[in-house]
């Protein structure tokens, strides 16, 4: 806008005078000081001649209203959403953006009580407050938006009129903030892993079961702390594996790990055993007395397995001495304090126990902090294999053997229950491995019974067809008839599919082609 657009014209006779260009533009003006003395102000030509003239106040009001036009251009342009509310809470201004944000046309917004938009909006508190406010990632929850920004009071000539919320749409960072979090979340559960993997490695722990890896790297965060931890599940699952790797990976690994049978000990030895005697406390009793369980684990861990078949009279004073953190010896008045971390482990029901009165309800609170359920070995198919190596290696060293699995064999492991679980499967391995004499380990060698069942893998009395004597064969021989066996069977069983036959053997392409070229096999 122009100044000889708002002017009044000049009708009287040609003059020179002093004032403002008639083209200038409105808002790149401001009147000086000079000026400002004259209520009405000279319009000029560009040779000088007055041309028009205008009136102070219409000046200040035109260029006002221009002002404001042009910054709310500006303001329209930004990506910040901003809005601006009086004393009464009511919308005087807002620009393009607050409008998209909000997903609502500006006509419909200005002028409406924020109060009935967002009862609960910052921009309220800031309004009682009259103080600025910073907006971090905040909610929006009528418009399921986050925003960022901050909150400014309005004050013009030291009155208070109001505040202005100036903000852009955060809800994309928030988002890719989470984004970061969940990816740094991954690598801490990646490092996690590998240090669980590593923790397995070295500790002779066998196994790649989800289920079972997750009850691993549960008892990897609880070995860092000292809370009770009871291990549940079927016997020969490896409780005590299990309480030995948190041990190891505890604070107190340097000290000892105490293990006491509760099953295994006559009721009337079970207290002495635990907190020991002193000398001459009854008849027999050892010269000197003996110290106890507890202080034998003094700073270490202190593992009660079979924890169900433990007295109930006994169970009273076991309690006592986890709440005190001090044991009373047989004999003694003084009671001695003592500093250890409990794991238990039991197969038993323990809460139809409770029930029944045979277990305390106080000192299953008190042991049942942590609970690591090891699943049953008929539920961890993808370990049977992984298992039976390692316990063959394990008595071959032992015992100066060089014994290998038929095919047959690996299959009876896969559809036997194994109701002994883990430690059936190594007593099984290392019965055959004993009674092995021409390092086949096959069907002959399997002594498996599940009595609670009455399932049977019986032992063949007779060699079955794939099943040769390698009696004075070299173990080299021996090695390449037991490798051309497997081929064929797993053939036969494909119904002569290479690629199943491989899969069925584990073995590459290449090394399953270059066997049957070894061994001089037609297909």
């Amino acid at each position: 806008m122009q100044l000889k657009d708002i002017m009044k014209p000049w009708n009287g006779e040609q003059i020179k005078a002093e004032g403002l260009d008639e083209s200038a533009d409105l808002f790149s003006l401001s009147l000086n000081p000079k000026e400002l003395k004259k209520e009405r102000i000279d319009i000029i030509n560009e040779q000088g001649y007055k041309t028009g003239e205008i009136k102070k106040v219409i000046f200040e009001y035109f260029h006002g209203i221009n002002t404001v036009e042009l910054l709310s251009s500006t303001l329209d342009v930004l990506e910040s959403g901003i809005v601006a509310i009086d004393i009464n809470a009511r919308i005087f201004f807002l620009n393009e953006m607050y409008s998209k944000i909000l997903g609502v046309p500006i006509g419909k917004i200005i002028g409406r009580d924020m109060r009935k938009i967002e009862p609960d909006a910052d921009i309220l508190k800031a309004l009682d407050s009259r103080k600025p406010m910073i907006l971090e990632k905040k909610y929006i929850k009528t418009i399921d938006k986050y925003v960022s920004g901050h909150i400014y009071p309005i004050i013009i000539q030291n009155e208070f009129k109001g505040v202005v919320s100036i903000f852009g749409d955060a809800t994309e960072l928030v988002k890719l903030s989470r984004e970061v979090e969940r990816a740094n979340q991954i690598v801490v559960d990646l490092r996690n892993q590998l240090d669980l993997n590593n923790q397995i490695n070295h500790q002779n722990i066998i196994g790649k079961n989800p289920e079972y890896l997750n009850m691993l790297y549960q008892a990897s965060i609880v070995a860092k702390t000292d809370a009770p931890v009871m291990i549940r599940g079927e016997n020969g699952v490896g409780k005590e594996v299990i309480a030995k790797f948190i041990h190891r990976n505890s604070n107190r690994s340097d000290k000892p790990l105490i293990t006491v049978n509760c099953a295994a000990i006559p009721e009337n030895l079970i207290e002495s055993e635990l907190f020991g005697y002193e000398e001459g406390a009854f008849t027999g009793a050892k010269h000197g007395g003996r110290i106890g369980k507890f202080e034998m684990a003094n700073g270490g861990t202190l593992f009660l397995d079979e924890i169900g078949d433990m007295p109930i009279t006994m169970q009273t004073k076991l309690l006592r001495a986890l709440q005190e953190k001090e044991i009373e010896k047989i004999g003694r008045q003084k009671s001695v304090p003592v500093d250890v971390r409990i794991i238990t482990a039991t197969n038993q029901p323990l809460e139809a126990m409770m029930e029944e009165k045979t277990f305390r309800k106080d000192l299953y609170y008190r042991i049942n902090i942590v609970v690591l359920n090891i699943i049953p070995l008929r539920d961890r198919k993808e370990d049977l294999g992984l298992l039976a190596d390692f316990f063959l290696k394990k008595y071959n060293e032992q015992y100066h053997k060089e014994v290998v699995f038929t095919t047959e064999v690996l299959e009876s492991f896969l559809s036997y229950s194994w109701p002994g679980n883990v430690r059936e499967l190594q007593n099984c391995i290392e019965y055959g491995v004993i009674m092995c004499q021409n390092n086949l380990f096959d069907k002959t060698l399997l002594n498996l019974k599940n009595r609670a069942e009455g399932e049977t893998l019986p032992r063949e009395a007779a060699p079955e067809k794939n099943t040769i004597s390698f009696d004075g064969y070299t173990l080299r021989q021996a090695a390449d008839m037991a490798e051309k066996i497997a081929i064929q069977d797993a053939l036969k069983k494909s119904n002569y599919n290479k690629t199943k036959a491989m899969e069925l053997l584990d073995v590459s392409r290449r090394t399953f082609y270059r066997k049957i070229r070894e061994l001089n096999l037609k297909l």
